[in-house]
C-alpha cells in the first residue's frame, strides 16, 4: 500500500505534459532513493490521443494510475482522486509544477506525530516562477521564495496560505468535507478556510516543496474576472469583509 497518493487533475496538458512527464520520473527516482512509497492519480479530462501517447510512459509503473473521465471541475477530479486513492495522506500535483519528494516524505512524518486520527494539513515553502510570452517564447521574468507564515485562524480564513502544494491526512477529509465542485479557481483556497474554521491541525513545514509556475495560461494565475468573482463568494460565505484582506 502506498504512503502518499499524488493526485493530478489535468485537461489540455499539450503544453506541459512532456515536460510533467520527465519531472514525474526524476521525482520517481528520487522518491524511491529516499524509501518514499508513493502512488500517481492522474484524472484526465477528455484525455485526447496525443495526451494518452504521452502518459503511456507512465503507464507500466506500478506507482502509476490513470483514470479518463468527461470535462469536470478541477476540484471534482481531486474529490475523485481521494476516493480513489490507497493512501491515508493525499496532495496534488498541477501538470506544470515540479515536486520535491524530501519535502512529501517529511510532511508526513509531520502528519504522523498527531494522534487518535487527529486531522491535519502540512504546507509548505516553495519557489515562485513568472514568465510571460515574448514572441512565441516563455521568459523567465521573477523568481521568489514563498514561505508562508505561521497558522493563525483568522488570516487562514481571510486569505490562501497554504499554496499549491500542502499534504493532509484522510482525517481532515473527513473533518472538512469534500472540494467544493462548484468553484472552477479558488475550491482550494474555500476548503482551507473551512479547516481554519474546523478542529483542524496546521503544520508549517520547513522543506521546499516545489516549483509553482506561473504564465498566466492557468485559471488560477489569469487574475480573471470569475476569479475574482469566486474569491468574493468565497469570502462572502466565510463571512470575510473587503477591510479584512
Amino acid at each position: 500500500m502506498p504512503t502518499v497518493s499524488i493526485i493530478s487533475s489535468q485537461y489540455r496538458t499539450r503544453r506541459y505534459l512532456r515536460d510533467w512527464v520527465r519531472h514525474v520520473c526524476a521525482f520517481a527516482r528520487e522518491a524511491e532513493a529516499i524509501g518514499l512509497n508513493f502512488e500517481i492519480i492522474v484524472i484526465a479530462n477528455d484525455l485526447t490521443e496525443e495526451e494518452h501517447t504521452v502518459l503511456s510512459v507512465l503507464m507500466p509503473r506500478p506507482w502509476f494510475r490513470l483514470s479518463s473521465v468527461e470535462r469536470e471541475s478541477v476540484y471534482a477530479s481531486w474529490n475523485r482522486g481521494v476516493a480513489l486513492s490507497a493512501s491515508n495522506f493525499c496532495t496534488s500535483w498541477n501538470v506544470d509544477d515540479i515536486r520535491n519528494p524530501q519535502a512529501i516524505q517529511d510532511g508526513i512524518e509531520m502528519l504522523a506525530t498527531l494522534t487518535h486520527g487527529e486531522p491535519g494539513i502540512v504546507y509548505f515553502p516553495y519557489t515562485y516562477r513568472r514568465y510571460v510570452n515574448l514572441f512565441g517564447r516563455q521568459i523567465l521574468v521573477k523568481q521568489i521564495s514563498v514561505n508562508p507564515p505561521a497558522f493563525d485562524r483568522d488570516e487562514f480564513i481571510q486569505a490562501m496560505h497554504i499554496g499549491p502544494f500542502y499534504l493532509y491526512n484522510k482525517s481532515a477529509v473527513k473533518k472538512v468535507g469534500a472540494y467544493d465542485e462548484t468553484y472552477a479557481i479558488v475550491g482550494d483556497y474555500e476548503w482551507q478556510a473551512r479547516a481554519a474554521h474546523g478542529d483542524v491541525t496546521f503544520l508549517h513545514c520547513k522543506t521546499k516543496a516545489g516549483i509553482f509556475r506561473n504564465d498566466g495560461q492557468s485559471l488560477s494565475g489569469s487574475r480573471s474576472k470569475k476569479h475574482a468573482h469566486e474569491l468574493a463568494r468565497a469570502r462572502a460565505h466565510h463571512t470575510v469583509t473587503t477591510t479584512d484582506v
